[in-house]
């Protein structure tokens, strides 16, 4: 535990980072990708899991990437077994596990939807900053661990 802080203000970071990592995978399922976005610092930068070499900066540029998502996707990210080690009163690390389910549906179809591809099990690496008082992605970097292809979609 970093000398400078208390118990209940490392619990208290640890916990705004664990919501962040939580508020913004419900975000992109809502199909917000304002508030997606908005979970990032002003020089965040994100490596979906899905490209780990492409690394997107910036906030505005995040979003813009975000918003560039099509309509006709439809995601359940599950985020998972979240740890998030404090390193100070305004940084902190995390790593989580990301189950990814999605299905294409018709724009403004009503769930459920039939998952019509594998099922992505990733790993997410975070740095958090504290920006303006609000806890915030510095880095969200990712990486696919596992690929299940359901048997009936299987080549």
């Amino acid at each position: 535990m970093p000398a400078n802080l208390g118990a209940l203000e490392r619990l208290e970071i640890e916990r705004a980072c664990e919501r962040l990592v939580h508020a913004y995978v419900r975000a992109l399922d809502d199909g917000d990708m304002n508030a997606a976005a908005d979970c990032f610092a002003a020089n965040g930068s994100l490596a979906r899991p899905s490209a780990p070499d492409q690394v997107i900066t910036g906030r505005e540029a995040i979003r813009a990437s975000l918003l560039a998502r099509p309509k006709t996707v439809f995601t359940r990210h599950l985020a998972t077994s979240v740890l998030v080690d404090v390193e100070g009163p305004d940084s902190a690390r995390g790593i989580s596990y990301l189950t990814l389910f999605q299905a294409t549906r018709p724009e403004g179809a009503a769930p459920p939807h039939e998952s019509n591809g594998p099922v992505w099990i990733g790993q997410m690496h975070d740095r958090f900053v504290r920006e303006h008082g609000q806890w915030k992605f510095l880095e969200r970097r990712g990486s696919i661990q596992l690929k299940y292809v359901p048997p009936g979609l299987r080549a």
